[in-house]
């Protein structure tokens, strides 16, 4: 079946043994714990790589913030509003899928992220 995911048969000692690491990748930069201190883990590694994946978006959305702020940004009291209400949506959507993450690394289940855990399988780390 070619649709089939590496990360769909995780042995459960991966799981059992994985769990708090799984849960503090999703945290800004701590994929990299989990990237280094359980290379050979399945489940760890699932979880790191989704976390590394969602790192990625929050400093990409970063730029795009810092990059509207400084041209949009800068109408006096439209761009003021306007960047207010990008800046509560998008950390709003990063924050739920970063305690999504969080919740479902230390419950022991491979769930993807929408958007962002369909290319896990594409990363190369």
């Amino acid at each position: 079946m070619p649709d089939e995911s590496p990360y769909d048969s995780i042995p459960e000692a991966d799981v059992a043994s994985g769990r708090i690491l799984a849960a503090v990748a999703y945290l800004p930069a701590l994929c990299f714990v989990g990237l280094f201190a359980a290379p050979t883990n399945r489940y760890v590694g699932f979880h790191a790589r989704q976390g590394l994946l969602l790192f990625l978006a929050e400093i990409v959305g970063a730029i795009a913030i810092s990059m509207f702020d400084a041209s949009l940004g800068v109408i006096p009291v439209v761009g003021f509003l306007a960047s207010a209400l990008l800046k509560f949506v998008l950390w709003f959507a990063f924050l739920g899928a970063t305690v999504y993450g969080v919740i479902k690394g230390a419950n022991g289940e491979v769930a993807r992220i929408p958007y962002l855990g369909d290319a896990v399988e594409r990363l190369p780390v």
